[in-house]
């Protein structure tokens, strides 16, 4: 298995040069993403992703900028960023200020989630299997007919920090608004959500509410927006996360509150302690003045015990089959992409050698256990856009051995056979789902490794299988390989040689001989 590629040697530009693209992913993806944006790097564009936050800025604050600055936003559509919350707000972010947009489907994303498919699916993508190399072609090519321009050919001034741009209600967007303003309202009046927090000493156009006091490290906090306003949309207000009393201007995450949307989804830091929603009126200047309310929550403890996780054995062969269990996964965590990811067990939380997106409350799941002999770790994760240890909500660790320590044994029931008479032998300690499979064949003595006479599949670690001697008298050898799709000496796991002839009908084997 390939090592994932968690460097890029494609140096962040500056937010002041005059033309750069914009690179939006997942951080799962870095090992297919980071050779085609260097591909791209290497045709003469300007690039801009995340490793060009500043130290000592707020890096929401700055990825909002680059976006709005940026001359064309790449975004790799996979698996894994199509679930992610970040992701798909940096699409919606660029969306809804009508920067190019140039999606890359990678992995056979075809399909898109119905969110992703409304602002995406009017825009011409790139679809394209034949390697990073080509699909970096492909993306200087869309780059071009967008007239995004290479490093040092910018001619014209660009404007900096554009300014974000209200979209006009229609008559069906009122009407829904209202109704679900509406709703909220009524709820409040007849005390049915006795447990909704409202923000606190309300100064600006609009309040806002969320749904707990104590949330799980990195659970979403939904916040809902009941007096959404033209005022309001037209100076970019915000809602956000800080640290409770943090200064104004300092925050953890925050959202845009768009013009289609009443009801916001925040993460919950993934460290404990004390927190707050504020909301302000304009993104532009968070100051006392401009701040609209704030609400007070908790982060508490950690998220463990959330559901359970079993594997079916705790020592493998190299490349064995690991079957995994999850059971009561809760609802916000499969909307919230809870994953499981296999690793070494003394590895930090974002690194993994394989993972599984978890798509229903019990589900099973199959990982191949690594080429290398040691000690491995399977992490079931609250979401897929935190990796850390408040938001492992269970592990099972277990031991991967080399498959020659394995007994995997052939005990045939004679040691001579009559032609063509049954050959019935015990096949014991086989990891019998390595690879292809592992596999009994019926040789003659000295044969070629592939060459056989016949041969029987193993579906079980402990089997008797039947086979049929061979008709002609002669010395002959009961072959047990790991994988059938590897005959070859040094997948040879066992050899047994046995003889066909006349007088042999009834000679027994006799173990102690």
């Amino acid at each position: 298995m390939p090592e994932r590629k968690t460097v890029c040697n494609v140096v962040p530009c500056s937010l002041d040069d005059e033309s750069f693209v914009f690179v939006s992913y997942a951080h799962f993806d870095s090992a297919v993403v980071f050779p085609i944006i260097e591909g791209v790097s290497a045709d003469g564009y300007a690039i801009w992703y995340d490793k060009g936050i500043s130290i000592s800025s707020t890096w929401t604050d700055e990825i909002a900028t680059a976006i709005l600055n940026c001359s064309a936003f790449v975004i790799f559509i996979t698996k894994e960023s199509a679930a992610s919350v970040y992701v798909r707000s940096e699409i919606e972010f660029a969306l809804n200020n009508r920067v190019k947009v140039v999606p890359v489907y990678l992995d056979g994303m075809d399909v898109l989630p119905p969110g992703l498919a409304l602002g995406l699916n009017a825009t011409q993508g790139i679809t394209d299997a034949g390697g990073p190399e080509s699909i970096a072609r492909n993306i200087c090519a869309a780059l071009e007919v967008n007239k995004v321009e290479k490093k040092g050919a910018a001619t014209g001034v660009k404007i900096k920090y554009k300014k974000y741009k209200k979209r006009r209600w229609g008559i069906r967007e009122d009407f829904l608004r209202i109704a679900a303003a509406g709703v909220v309202l009524m709820v409040a009046a007849f005390g049915i959500s006795s447990f909704i927090l409202r923000s606190e000493d309300k100064k600006g156009d609009y309040s806002f509410t969320i749904e707990k006091r104590t949330y799980a490290p990195a659970e979403p906090v939904f916040v809902e927006l009941p007096e959404v306003t033209r005022n309001m949309l037209g100076r970019g207000a915000i809602v956000g996360i800080a640290r409770a009393g943090d200064r104004h201007g300092e925050y953890i995450s925050f959202e845009f509150i768009a013009d289609n949307a009443a009801r916001i989804k925040l993460r919950a830091p993934a460290e404990a302690g004390k927190y707050e929603v504020r909301g302000y009126n304009s993104g532009n200047d968070l100051t006392e003045a401009t701040l609209a309310g704030a609400v007070r929550f908790s982060v508490s403890g950690d998220s463990s015990g959330a559901f359970g996780l079993t594997v079916d054995r705790q020592e493998y062969a190299v490349c064995e089959n690991i079957e995994v269990k999850v059971a009561g996964v809760p609802k916000y965590m499969l909307d919230d992409g809870a994953e499981l990811i296999l690793s070494k067990i003394d590895a930090p939380p974002e690194d993994y050698i394989s993972h599984r997106v978890i798509s229903a409350r019990d589900a099973e799941f199959t990982f191949g256990a690594p080429e290398e002999t040691g000690e491995y770790v399977i992490r079931a994760y609250s979401n897929n856009d935190v990796y850390a240890e408040s938001t492992i909500v269970a592990k099972e660790t277990f031991s991967v051995i080399a498959k020659e320590a394995y007994p995997f044994t052939i005990e045939p029931d004679k040691l001579s056979y009559a032609p063509e008479s049954p050959i019935v032998a015990r096949v014991s300690g086989v990891p019998y789902n390595l690879g292809g499979g592992a596999i009994i064949t019926l040789s003659g003595a000295g044969g070629g490794f592939g060459e056989y006479i016949s041969s029987e599949r193993i579906y079980a670690r402990d089997a008797t299988i039947t086979l049929k001697a061979p008709p002609e008298a002669g010395e002959y050898e009961l072959r047990g390989y790991w994988d059938r799709s590897v005959l070859t000496e040094s997948g040879l796991a066992v050899s047994v040689p046995f003889r066909v002839d006349d007088w042999g009908r009834n000679r027994t084997h006799d173990a102690a001989k």
